[in-house]
């Protein structure tokens, strides 16, 4: 090698740091480093969740700013927030409870279970607020618990909440102006209230035996004992409670949901029911006869342009359970789930299907399905014998 060649070679070896540098600042440009905190997280909080997950590897400050917890607040304030659906599931034998959220494909991914608490059953209420989820009592070895627990939804980690003042099991819980209201569950048939702006719980009148409680139009909460009496309130004018119709006509209906200004239900075989608040004169939801024809086993076919049903070929039936979980998402439609077993060894499988629903008449809701599949197999290795929705709910952050 000539001088001429080893000199060049030592310029370009001591000039190569500084031009990475300037390579670095052009990928990040000065004016993003001098910007202030609260600048540069409005910047950050006005993009998609994806594109975070890419912008926390560019640099600690990225990185920094995508883990502030102020950051779900400043999304929730300037109206970026992204709906997500997420899922507790009980998978036996795994006494466990198992999270997921439902993916734009219509698949379940699973996030973490909270670590901390101890093995719980399906007693457990849950309450969206903000851009997480509560976890209110439930059962732990074998008792009630006073336990409140708060999933974070952005960073998917779990964090305590001060306890309630009454252990609870199999609560009834609803969300008013921002607090939560929790109904029976114990002996002590007085309700609590919690505010997270304070941390605080304290005692709220209610009537005995609540059974279902759901909340209208974000103000007035209906509920039904267990005698099957009405009551409302509206807790933000006044604590007391106006009694209201009794619900005449028997019969299992959970899984309580508020869409618009009617109340809606799972009734058993398939059916979906709807009701005025005021009146509690369940009606069926129709036009989706379809759907509740698959859960007595059977498939319909086409006879000269008319749908005929009749019973599944013996290679394709299945053992098909009811409706085990009604909710609604962040359209306003209806989400149902139910369980399917497989002929061995295949397992268990959760399907699906979202409901859009219109009002025909006064007295006449009727419902289309939008889609419907298999969003979660259950592999054949883990020999689990049941599945059990507990839970599920849009949640914004």
């Amino acid at each position: 090698m000539s001088c001429v060649e080893s000199r060049m070679s030592n310029y370009e070896s001591e000039e190569s740091p500084p031009q990475k540098k300037r390579r670095n600042e052009k990928a990040s440009p000065r004016w993003w480093w001098s910007l202030p905190d609260a600048v540069a997280l409005s910047i950050v909080a006005r993009l998609t969740r994806l594109d975070h997950a890419a912008l926390s590897l560019v640099s600690k400050r990225h990185r920094s700013l995508v883990a502030s917890p102020e950051l779900c607040r400043a999304r929730s304030l300037i109206g970026c927030t992204e709906a997500s659906l997420y899922v507790c599931l009980n998978i036996m034998p795994d006494p466990n409870p198992s999270w997921f959220v439902l993916t734009r494909n219509r698949q379940l991914r699973q996030i973490p279970s909270n670590p901390y608490q101890p093995l719980r059953s399906s007693s457990s209420s849950f309450v969206v607020v903000d851009w997480g989820i509560y976890v209110i009592g439930g059962i732990v070895n074998g008792n009630p618990t006073p336990d409140v627990w708060f999933l974070d939804c952005y960073s998917h980690t779990w964090h305590p909440v001060p306890s309630m003042k009454m252990a609870r099991a199999s609560a009834s819980a609803n969300v008013i102006d921002g607090k939560i209201y929790v109904f029976g569950g114990c002996r002590d048939e007085e309700a609590e209230v919690f505010d997270p702006k304070t941390q605080t719980w304290r005692n709220f009148i209610s009537p005995i035996g609540i059974q279902q409680s759901v909340v209208v139009q974000g103000k007035k909460i209906y509920a039904v004992d267990e005698e099957d009496q009405s009551f409302c309130s509206l807790p933000s004018q006044c604590p007391s409670w106006t009694s209201g119709k009794r619900d005449c006509k028997p019969g299992n209906r959970n899984d309580w949901c508020a869409i618009g200004d009617l109340l809606f239900c799972r009734g058993t075989r398939g059916r979906i029911l709807w009701c005025e608040p005021d009146e509690l004169d369940w009606k069926e939801v129709k036009g989706l006869e379809e759907l509740q024809e698959s859960f007595c086993g059977l498939r319909h076919v086409m006879d000269y342009g008319k749908k005929v049903y009749e019973p599944c070929k013996p290679t394709e039936r299945k053992v098909k359970y009811d409706i085990s979980k009604l909710s609604c998402n962040s359209s306003g439609n209806i989400v149902i789930f139910w369980n399917t077993q497989l002929e061995y060894p295949e397992g268990l499988e959760l399907k699906s299907a979202e409901i859009s629903l219109e009002r025909h008449q006064e007295s006449e809701i009727w419902g289309k399905i939008e889609w419907s599949g298999v969003i979660l197999r259950d592999d054949p290795l883990s020999h689990s014998y049941s599945l059990n929705v507990l839970f599920s709910a849009p949640v914004y952050c």
